[in-house]
């Protein structure tokens, strides 16, 4: 790595970051930010390099469907695509008189996926991203509230959550949405699915999160410990997840007890991934960061 570009990658890895993910199953890591920034990492995420991307609009979400195919989606509905694991990318959509911000992205594989955001914005592929149709009138929202997070559960259902409490979810691979009773009228930032395949775990403002094991049907409150409102999450080692909100906040739901810890410089957390050696990769309003699950302490990437 050349001086100039070493310099420009920690300068973009400190930068507002809003996702991270891993490649598929591979050993890499993307995250995505501010200006359209995209930065790769290829080992654990000690170091970062910037790739070139066709946008300035901040990117707000990425998925990798497989370790070489990648999706990321951000303001002005813009939707690029990568086919060699992240290091080019393409735009393949956006929606300049729309004026709305794609807030996530979820591929089922390679060829088929839903992009979703503000205002009930929401655009699905079945070519890998070549065309995209518009799909908000086949999900009931008059009011047009905005879609923060779509996800797939480990029974195949699709479970989507937004804004004043919205949650819906598809039996059918998205060809019809049905509305669901919501045990909370305040906003969804995210979804994961848990480790059965009817179960997911939904959370947002004010460290609300809930949990369904019967694919939406029901839901229970789950105790985060914390009134930080939660914004991302990522699977740990064994059936845990770790939900990562702002003030530093990470929730770790995991046996024998859950536990709460807060980052020392209380910057706000927006998404997180599990490097290939399984420690915990977090994005947010400083950047990227490492640490080891289970261990509030982190060191900056300028420290590692």
């Amino acid at each position: 790595m050349n001086s100039d570009h070493a310099v420009l990658s920690e300068k973009a890895a400190s930068s507002l970051l809003l996702d991270i993910t891993r490649a598929g199953d591979g050993l890499r890591l993307v995250a995505v930010g501010d200006r359209g920034h995209i930065l790769i990492s290829d080992n654990n995420g000690y170091d970062w390099r910037q790739v070139s991307v066709p946008s300035r609009q901040m990117l707000t979400a990425v998925s990798f469907p497989s370790a070489t195919t990648g999706f990321a989606v951000g303001h002005d509905a813009v939707i690029l695509k990568s086919t060699d694991g992240g290091d080019s990318w393409v735009k393949v959509y956006d929606d300049l008189d729309a004026e709305v911000p794609l807030l996530d992205i979820m591929m089922m594989d390679e060829q088929t996926g839903f992009a979703v955001g503000a205002y009930g914005y929401i655009v699905r592929t079945e070519d890998g991203g070549e065309t995209w149709d518009d799909w908000f009138d086949m999900i009931e929202n008059e009011d047009e509230f905005h879609y923060n997070a779509i996800t797939q559960i480990g029974d195949g259902t699709l479970l989507l959550a937004g804004e004043a409490g919205l949650l819906y979810r598809s039996l059918d691979g998205g060809e019809t949405w049905e509305f669901l009773e919501s045990p909370y009228e305040g906003s969804f930032f995210g979804i994961i699915p848990s480790s059965d395949p009817g179960s997911a775990i939904v959370f947002g403002l004010r460290g609300n999160a809930f949990q369904t094991v019967d694919a939406g049907e029901s839901w229970v409150e789950v105790d985060t410990g914390t009134d930080q409102t939660l914004f991302g999450a990522v699977h740990i080692d064994g059936n845990g997840q770790v939900i990562v909100g702002s003030s530093g906040t990470l929730f770790e739901m995991s046996d024998p007890e859950p536990q709460i810890h807060t980052r020392s410089d209380r910057a706000t957390l927006l998404s997180a991934s599990k490097a290939p050696d399984n420690s915990l990769v977090v994005v947010g309003e400083t950047g990227v960061h490492r640490m080891p699950v289970g261990k509030p302490a982190v060191a900056t990437l300028s420290e590692q």
